[in-house]
């Protein structure tokens, strides 16, 4: 394991402003929801989730279980419990949402029954962003499960790889249902997370890889992942929207490759990307139904871009009040108390 990347018991910071900065993607993203037919929207949309489950797949260790069952349950710890909490904290905001008709007027029971089921193309919950949490959990116990069995990683990819096929396959022949908790994304998700698990062990030779002419090598990528984003229908994984599969590889791991190297390399120091990076999981969860607040209260935020643009900038930086506060107060919604960790461990 390269040493780049090796000691992950304590945090990478690099690696948690990254994490700030793919997050601000997903905010841009979503705040340009109106206008996506536009070049800007099917950009960020090309690579910004993929990006997202890369950077998970960097944190992986392979020997730190050692049995499936461990697995699991730590990521009913650190996965399912934030998800759960964080759509309860959001149902407030989904009833001001609703109550000014920004979102569709669903019954408490129907967004309950959604925060269970974790596909807002079926029904819809309090806080709809947070199906990559359960999307995770499933891609990395599956991943997981791969190099548990398998164990060289020729083996493991080419496993990883006829799953991710299955998954894109798999809303091809669907009528109605999508499947609960985005488990045929998680196929995909999965091999993306493998991925970045493969960038982490092989990370000097990822960063070799640009040491000289990096600028150019920089602006190539740049240029054939924006041309395959362009030229590709607009891509969206939580949709199982993946369109022409070339394009969307070539473009989601052209400029995701982009920011991992230029993260790595200038490592901005900044104490405010890395205490964002630390809680993307509220920012993930809250930003959409405060997001909808805004556009609400100022209705010009949806009237050009270039609105749109400022308001995804106005809710990242509201967020980071809601994290100081999350983290005071309410620290319980994040992480699984001791005591009930305990109970889990304990099956």
């Amino acid at each position: 394991m390269d040493k780049a990347v090796e000691n992950t018991t304590t945090r990478l910071v690099w690696l948690d402003q990254l994490k700030a900065i793919s997050m601000y993607f997903v905010v841009l993203g979503h705040s340009l929801l109106k206008f996506k037919e536009g070049k800007v929207f099917r950009f960020i949309y090309s690579f910004h989730m993929p990006l997202f489950f890369m950077i998970s797949g960097l944190t992986f260790r392979p020997d730190k279980y050692t049995t499936i069952m461990d697995c699991v349950k730590d990521k009913i710890i650190k996965l399912a419990h934030p998800y759960i909490m964080l759509n309860i904290l959001s149902l407030p905001f989904w009833y001001i949402n609703m109550k000014t008709h920004m979102i569709q007027p669903d019954s408490l029971i129907e967004v309950l029954f959604g925060v269970f089921y974790s596909d807002s193309a079926v029904v819809r919950a309090p806080s709809n962003a947070t199906w990559f949490l359960m999307t995770l959990l499933f891609a990395e116990v599956i991943y997981y499960m791969i190099h548990y069995y398998l164990k060289d990683d020729k083996s493991v990819f080419l496993m990883s790889c006829i799953l991710g096929v299955i998954g894109v396959m798999a809303p091809l022949g669907k009528e109605f249902l999508d499947a609960p908790f985005h488990f045929d994304v998680s196929l995909v998700a999965q091999f993306y997370y493998g991925c970045g698990y493969l960038i982490r062990k092989y990370f000097t030779n990822f960063m070799n890889a640009f040491k000289e002419h990096y600028r150019f090598k920089i602006f190539l990528l740049f240029c054939v992942g924006t041309f395959s984003a362009f030229i590709n229908k607009q891509v969206d994984m939580s949709n199982e929207l993946y369109r022409n599969i070339t394009y969307m590889l070539i473009s989601s791991f052209s400029l995701s490759f982009i920011l991992i190297f230029l993260a790595k390399k200038f490592n901005f120091h900044s104490k405010l990307l890395s205490y964002i990076g630390q809680n993307t999981i509220i920012i993930l969860a809250l930003h959409i139904p405060m997001l909808r607040i805004l556009q609400a209260a100022f209705p010009i935020f949806l009237t050009s871009q270039f609105y749109a643009v400022l308001a995804s900038i106005i809710i990242y930086f509201i967020m980071v009040i809601f994290i100081w506060f999350i983290n005071r107060y309410l620290y319980f919604i994040v992480k699984m108390p001791k005591r009930f960790q305990n109970i889990i461990h304990r099956f």
